[in-house]
């Protein structure tokens, strides 16, 4: 039977843990606030075949845009006609 050395442990963090502890962190609501420049970071989850369509149009345009940029366009255009009633 081999015998090997006892692993060394890793040295101590020199981390002010009171400070790390005191610091604390923000709350998920407080994570969803807008940001700076006033957008709000959303997930969004389409179905794949839609996905598909939309990148198709996107890809067919003359000028080529993001998919964002698209998607933003698409939402605006919906909500303008939306509260046009």
């Amino acid at each position: 039977m081999a015998v090997t050395p006892k692993p060394k442990t890793a040295k101590a963090a020199t981390v002010d843990i009171e400070a790390l502890i005191s610091k604390g962190g923000g709350t998920p609501g407080e994570q969803i606030d807008k940001e700076k420049d006033g957008t709000t970071a959303i997930v969004l989850r389409l179905p794949a075949n839609m996905l598909d369509q939309v990148d198709a149009v996107v890809k067919a345009r003359a000028v080529r845009i993001p998919r964002h940029t698209w998607i933003l366009e698409a939402v605006h255009e919906k909500l303008l006609r939306e509260t046009d009633k």
